[in-house]
């Protein structure tokens, strides 16, 4: 029996409400379908395109019967299926991580994606907006498992594609993991840094191994580029920031633009794959030690972007500020009135990360950080005002610390 799709205005209000739709707020004047796929079952893979009236064309991936499509997909990939422009492409691992039962349920965490846990053995990331090109989760992923051997990320198990767009990923699930806030919330109560310096030695592991995907040294161009970046990202942050804190920060501007002076300063560094989107919650804790996920990198920009190559520092960079949110957010909500101690915790944990991360050009780290704090204005400002008081905390933590 044919699948059918909902009428095309209430497929449009569907869409304009998903989590994973990036028009927000654009009024959407067309939706059509482009290609689908029928996979038995009820399920039906629709690759849609959607029209607004201020936002280029954009594709996404509608599924019918999304409460049984794990399965079904992950059939379609054992099976290695090539239905038109369709793929189904099995990963090398994959037979040694096939569950026993079929049985599925949706993670129920993501935004910008769809993840279905299948046996609980496999997870099947499904990605709702679909832009051509390689996809960093699925390259990334396929490089640390079948050719790295990195056991620090979950091991990839294979893809869908429909031609040169990536549609799913699936990988080894871990079970009874925590989330990286909930693990780290408590060693920052208990002054733990143990597990922060097994990340800060993972990191340096994974990031060897993103070095033999690519590699090339910088030009100094480009790093006169970065920090032109970081002066106009402050400038907007000064535009968006207002009140009390828009002050403060502007008693910092000076200090804050002879910092991103340190882009310029540093050593040419070697631009590698990076993680792109690398802080504590992406870091997920089992028994069986630490594992990282997420190698999309930022969701919001562009793929090309996200696949290009990046500052391996910015990773730490951008891992070392979200200690410092973590602990903001302890001090506030979880372990209050210690102050002291948890701002302890923040330099001991930068310590031991450091440490076990090994050689690093600590004045490219230090404008990185400042730079990574400046973007946090932008997002609580724009998205997020609750997580002011992060930022806040964080810049003025910065403002006071010296450069490791």
């Amino acid at each position: 029996m044919t699948i059918s799709l909902p009428d095309t205005s209430a497929l449009a209000e569907e869409i304009a409400c998903a989590r994973w739709y990036g028009g927000k707020g654009a009024v959407i004047s067309g939706v059509s379908e482009d290609d689908r796929l029928e996979l038995g079952a009820g399920v039906a893979l629709h690759v849609l395109r959607v029209e607004c009236e201020s936002r280029p064309p954009e594709r996404y991936l509608y599924i019918s019967g999304e409460a049984e499509a794990g399965a079904a997909v992950l059939e379609a990939i054992v099976d290695a299926r090539q239905v038109g422009q369709w793929s189904f492409e099995p990963g090398v691992v994959l037979p040694g991580l096939m569950p026993s039962n079929r049985d599925q349920r949706p993670i129920g965490l993501d935004q910008s994606n769809t993840t279905v846990i299948v046996g609980e053995r496999l997870a099947l990331k499904l990605y709702r907006r679909l832009e051509p090109g390689p996809h960093p989760d699925i390259e990334v992923g396929r490089h640390l498992t079948e050719h790295a051997s990195v056991a620090f990320s979950p091991a990839y198990a294979g893809c869908v594609r429909w031609g040169d767009h990536a549609v799913a990923m699936l990988q080894a699930y871990v079970s009874g993991a925590e989330d990286g806030w909930a693990w780290a919330a408590r060693a920052v109560v208990a002054g733990d840094v143990a597990d922060i310096a097994r990340l800060g030695g993972n990191t340096a592991m994974l990031h060897r191994a993103l070095a033999q995907l690519d590699a090339r040294q910088a030009s100094r161009d480009e790093m006169a580029g970065w920090r032109r970046s970081a002066d106009a990202q402050l400038d907007r942050v000064l535009d968006l920031v207002s009140g009390e804190t828009g002050d403060e920060l502007r008693r910092f501007e000076p200090r804050l633009r002879g910092e991103f002076e340190g882009f310029e300063r540093a050593q040419a560094p070697i631009l590698t794959r990076v993680h792109g989107d690398y802080h504590i919650g992406q870091i997920l804790r089992s028994a069986d030690g630490l594992r990282v996920v997420d190698f999309e990198g930022e969701p919001t920009k562009p793929l090309a972007e996200r696949n290009a190559l990046g500052i391996p520092l910015r990773d730490v960079a951008a891992m070392l500020r979200s200690f410092d949110h973590l602990a903001r957010y302890v001090d506030r909500d979880v372990n209050t009135g210690n102050t002291r101690k948890i701002e302890s915790w923040i330099v001991e944990a930068r310590n031991a990360f450091l440490d076990a991360f090994g050689q690093h050009d600590a004045v490219l780290l230090r404008a990185l950080e400042v730079e990574k704090e400046c973007y946090e204005f932008i997002y609580a400002a724009t998205f997020l005002p609750e997580w002011m008081y992060a930022a806040v905390g964080g810049m003025r933590w910065l403002m006071g610390a010296r450069a490791r």
